[in-house]
């Protein structure tokens, strides 16, 4: 129903609770605590991707100021006995990317940190993602750009690439230009972010 809303920050009610004012409607949105410090000043305009969750009780909007952000909510609340609240949570303790790097490379340990998100859980975010990650390369194998060898740290670069939301070409694109500057795959996605980002 929204893809994003466009308007004044008014309030910033909690750690997790910010009022957006879109031509005279306040809209009361739930973001992850990491988000809070990254506001511009009440009174600023402000650009919020949000996602309309829709319960028995009633609805609830949960924002994020990028895209990427919002794709890797989305992934979240898709696995099963993953909700609304328990995504937020886990994506105030993990960026997105540190998310889709520990997605792509199996990281239970990383995933396991965030609260309420214990082994079993981060097993099953793991499986149910990467699976869906993998299918979405398998389905854009014709794509005029491979890696010669993808494999080892550039074939988990371009899966945490994919986890953020970017198409496989333009992953693999991005991680082909930078891959012989990084030591490690955490290095070569951040590279790649840089890369892509600057287009």
């Amino acid at each position: 129903m929204f893809a994003y809303l466009k308007g004044t920050l008014v309030e910033v009610e909690s750690q997790q609770k910010i009022v957006v004012d879109v031509q005279g409607v306040g809209y009361l949105i739930t973001v992850p605590t990491s988000l809070i410090s990254k506001l511009p000043p009440r009174g600023n305009e402000i650009k919020v991707y949000v996602y309309l969750g829709v319960r028995q009780d009633g609805m609830e909007l949960y924002g994020f100021l990028s895209r990427e952000d919002k794709l890797m909510f989305e992934k979240l609340i898709s696995v099963s006995g993953i909700g609304p609240k328990a995504a937020i949570s886990i994506m105030s303790a993990l960026t997105s990317t540190q998310l889709a790097l520990a997605i792509a490379t199996g990281d239970v340990k990383t995933l396991s940190t965030a609260p309420g998100v214990g082994k079993k859980t981060s097993q099953r975010i793991i499986l149910e993602l990467k699976e869906k990650i993998e299918k979405e390369a398998l389905d854009t194998l014709n794509v005029s750009v491979e890696l010669p060898a993808e494999q080892g740290m550039e074939k988990e670069a371009v899966q945490a690439l994919m986890a953020l939301g970017y198409q496989t070409i333009e992953a693999r694109q991005a991680v082909i230009h930078v891959k012989d500057q990084a030591q490690d795959t955490a290095e070569l996605v951040r590279l790649a972010l840089k890369a892509l980002d600057k287009r």
